[in-house]
């Protein structure tokens, strides 16, 4: 018998208990940025019921917004709204701080408050440092003062001479190395390491590891590392408080996606990606936001982080190269046996993905919208399941082709799946083939 698709279908799974629904939202924002000018902060967030967002900075209400639009800073469809440095009196801010609330407010009485988000208003340009130090491995002294006509020599120098917040210029094309770079978690800014001017990202290439230093912001940069074999990543901080923003930056294992499986961040460390591409790695970038970026090439998961965001994204090229078993579109398995929540994918193509689809257990507070997902291969050897429970969870606009979808039931129910308001609308996939007598 022919397989059953779903075109535009809606489906109510719920149980009789109280329902679990409620808006499901996450910041569009990078921390810790210190604002100059007026800042246009936003939230993705997603219901099929009326909701509005609330915003409140310093506790005080700032904003209420009832429909998503394009903000033009981040080219993503969100609530947003500007925050405006000059209208701040600084002697009235704690440390210059703005703490920036959101919460997502429901007409059938749900609502959701995010977490909330530290900058820092900056209108008279004295925070942190404004140093700019130049880097040249070749001809550079550390005993320098770190300007273009004397240059420090090593990575380490550089950035301690920024200083919390400054900037790194690499003086000229070649391979520089982010291991060990050291600074520890007792930075409160963003310190930017990137191509001095008249060079671009074709110049520059930085080997990975483990950093030692939290906030290192990396623009318009090559990372890449070089693992042969086993398990390894691009880049690592301290610990788990550590944090890493790329922006504009292509990562890429040096042996290719097949010979290891690769990370973009390791250690516990907090990533945030804006643009630029994750190429011949194993997995994806697993990190807290994803934005405009580009997965090409990869062997492994593309999309597998908890408590997350990914939006306006590209999928091209994946294939299980012996590096990892069963690689999938996004995998929501938690750690012996925890619930994978809040996460949010959005505007996203995939296409020549030889790999599994949406896999995973215990999954809640999610939202998969407007994706489409392309998978090629021997028929019926990728599938998409879900088993165990699976509580407010919403698949709008999905399309998936070239596999099964499976809503997981076993012959002895251990592992069955188990929804509590989970919504399909607008979705087509392919249901399993009903076996023959």
């Amino acid at each position: 018998m022919r397989s059953i698709l779903f075109f535009a279908f809606a489906a109510l799974f719920a149980a009789p208990a109280i329902s679990a629904a409620r808006p499901v939202a996450q910041w569009d924002v990078v921390p810790h940025q210190r604002l100059k000018e007026p800042f246009k902060a936003g939230v993705v967030a997603f219901y099929d019921k009326p909701f509005y967002v609330e915003f409140t900075i310093n506790g005080k209400k700032a904003a209420k917004v009832e429909k998503p639009t394009l903000n033009d800073r981040t080219k993503v469809v969100e609530h947003w709204f500007t925050i405006d440095p000059a209208s701040f009196d600084i002697a009235k801010l704690k440390e210059n701080k703005l703490v920036v609330g959101a919460k997502a407010v429901a007409e059938d009485g749900t609502s959701h408050k995010l977490a909330d988000l530290l900058l820092y208003c900056d209108k008279d340009g004295n925070l942190g440092s404004k140093k700019t130090i130049w880097l040249d491995q070749a001809d550079g002294i550390d005993y320098n003062e770190g300007t273009k006509e004397s240059p420090v020599k090593t990575m380490k120098q550089a950035v301690k001479r920024a200083g919390d917040g400054g900037t790194v210029f690499l003086s000229k094309p070649g391979v520089y190395t982010a291991e060990r770079i050291g600074g520890g978690n007792d930075r409160k800014y963003w310190t930017t390491i990137m191509p001095a001017p008249g060079l671009t990202r074709k110049d520059i290439r930085i080997k990975g590891g483990r950093t030692g230093c939290d906030k290192l912001k990396f623009k318009d940069v090559q990372i890449f590392c070089d693992i042969e074999g086993g398990q390894g990543y691009a880049l690592a901080g301290v610990d788990d408080k550590s944090s890493c923003w790329l922006e504009d930056c292509i990562v890429r294992n040096k042996g290719g996606r097949a010979v290891a499986r690769t990370f973009v961040f390791g250690n516990k460390l907090t990533g945030y990606v804006t643009g630029g591409a994750t190429t011949e790695m194993a997995n994806g970038p697993c990190c807290k936001i994803v934005r405009n970026h580009l997965i090409k090439s990869i062997s492994a998961d593309a999309f597998s982080a908890d408590d997350c965001l990914a939006v306006n994204c590209k999928l091209i090229d994946v294939e299980d190269s012996g590096v990892v078993d069963e690689p999938a579109f996004h995998r929501s398995q938690g750690l012996y046996g925890a619930w994978v929540h809040d996460v949010i994918l959005a505007n996203i193509t995939a296409t020549g993905c030889a790999c599994n689809g949406f896999i995973g257990l215990k999954l809640r507070d999610s939202v998969f919208s407007n994706i489409t997902l392309d998978t090629i291969g021997p028929e019926r050897r990728f599938v998409s399941r879900y088993a165990w429970e699976m509580e407010n969870v919403w698949f709008d606009r999905v399309k998936v082709t070239g596999q099964e979808w499976i809503w997981f039931k076993a012959e002895n129910h251990n592992g069955d799946f188990a929804p509590t308001d989970v919504r399909v609308t607008g979705c087509s996939f392919e249901l399993p083939k009903p076996e023959e007598e």
